[in-house]
């Protein structure tokens, strides 16, 4: 199966990765060391990469990354859902399934792909493509649910499906494990150890380029692999147990205690205690405080020595507050799910399954409510608007710190955001 293009396309579902989605699009969610969009190109280096998801979502991606063309051209395409991990052993199952097809029959044709009777890909070939259209992003993923019916099914073992942030924590380990072949280790591990670095299982363990090490640290890879990125900073005492991954440019503060499952992204500083979570890029947890089983987005801070809860004192299934319905998550642990540029001031707690959206700021004196809408300025005493003239040049003010701009297309979704909410329900 050559493919040439692939179709990656978001569904009605999108909002449920709230509050993620209020910002990004699905293919952005991070699995492993690599975001998903990040993955399918990995896997598929030549091919070009075509997005169909909400529009201004849309814009505000292919704003941010630089990509090739959308154009819709006559060539071999993969249809492809966002909410399912494409590991490579995924894609590996497709090509099998489809070769088998040309093999036995003689002939290339489109086909969907199917986990028990369930459509979760198409594949069209070019000599089926007569004249393609910029329509195309729009009919093609309605192979997958109204056309169906029409192509030949071919079934496939079962991917992963992320419908939830929390499913991510599931997965981190098998996506870390699916990433580690496209890292290279570049240190000297001899060196290291003269420089009283303690690595346990070296072979599950890559350091990229003019990353620095500190004396004292422990990278222990005996229940997972370790990535580090390039130019990466990790200071003395710390202890980084795998699976974990830490992303280029970023900073691992004294004596921090990453424990295994967690990723963390690009230009972070992380310090305290990190536990079964994931960390977007550009966002702070410097100091002493426990996150786990947490969510967090782009340019969130986390004020020194907050707090989440992610268990239950009754050892109970956790529910949720998704923007405007609850969810049984059918997990006992669960912490914080929070959207972008928000932060938390000193001594903050979080409680078990907290939701917070975008833009807000989090003070408390006592355990805050597990829902805490956009642009709130919240305490235990009440929750205040956050102004959204305000929010935005605070924005601003700390992606120019790290030499970023935001962007048109990141203001009208946070506008978007702010007009949508009904504050007053909270």
């Amino acid at each position: 199966m050559k493919v040439d293009s692939i179709l990656l396309f978001e569904t009605a579902q999108a909002d449920s990765l709230y509050p993620f989605s209020i910002m990004h699009s699905a293919w952005e969610i991070r699995v492993g060391a690599l975001r998903i969009f990040e993955k399918v190109k990995k896997d598929f280096p030549d091919s070009n990469l075509i997005f169909n998801g909400r529009e201004k979502h849309l814009k505000s991606f292919l704003a941010r990354f630089d990509h090739d063309s959308q154009e819709m051209k006559r060539d071999n395409i993969l249809i492809l859902h966002s909410a399912i991990l494409p590991e490579s052993f995924f894609f590996e199952n497709l090509t099998t399934a489809y070769d088998k097809f040309v093999s036995e029959t003689g002939v290339e044709k489109s086909v969907v792909f199917h986990v028990n009777q369930v459509p979760v890909a198409a594949f069209v070939p070019e000599c089926e493509r007569i004249n393609p259209d910029e329509k195309d992003k729009d009919l093609f993923p309605k192979f997958l649910s109204d056309f169906a019916g029409g192509l030949t099914p071919l079934e496939v073992p079962e991917p992963k499906v992320i419908n939830y942030l929390w499913e991510v924590f599931d997965l981190i380990e098998s996506g870390i494990n699916n990433d580690f072949k496209y890292f290279t280790n570049q240190q000297d591990f001899d060196l290291l150890k003269k420089e009283a670095v303690h690595l346990v299982n070296p072979d599950n363990i890559k350091i990229g380029k003019d990353a620095k090490i500190a004396p004292g640290v422990v990278l222990d890879a005996s229940e997972g692999k370790i990535i580090i990125g390039d130019n990466v900073s990790i200071m003395a005492n710390t202890v980084i147990c795998g699976p974990c991954f830490i992303g280029d440019n970023s900073l691992v503060k004294i004596s921090a205690k990453i424990y295994g499952k967690t990723s963390i992204g690009e230009c972070c500083k992380v310090g305290g205690e990190v536990e079964n979570s994931v960390i977007h890029a550009y966002s702070n947890k410097q100091h002493d405080g426990f996150l786990g089983h947490s969510y967090l987005g782009e340019w969130v801070n986390i004020g020194a020595d907050t707090n989440t809860s992610d268990l239950k004192n009754t050892y109970s299934n956790i529910k949720v507050h998704l923007r405007d319905y609850d969810i049984d998550t059918h997990r006992m642990f669960l912490g914080f799910l929070c959207g972008d540029h928000t932060k938390t001031a000193i001594n903050t707690s979080l409680t078990t399954g907290t939701v917070a959206g975008i833009c807000g700021i989090i003070v408390a004196d006592g355990f805050l409510p597990d829902s805490i809408p956009s642009f709130a300025w919240r305490g235990t005493k009440g929750c205040t608007k956050y102004k959204l003239e305000k929010a935005i040049d605070v924005a601003q003010i700390v992606m120019d710190r790290r030499n970023k701009h935001l962007l048109s297309e990141e203001i009208d979704l946070m506008t978007f955001e702010y007009n949508r909410f009904d504050f007053k329900k909270h």
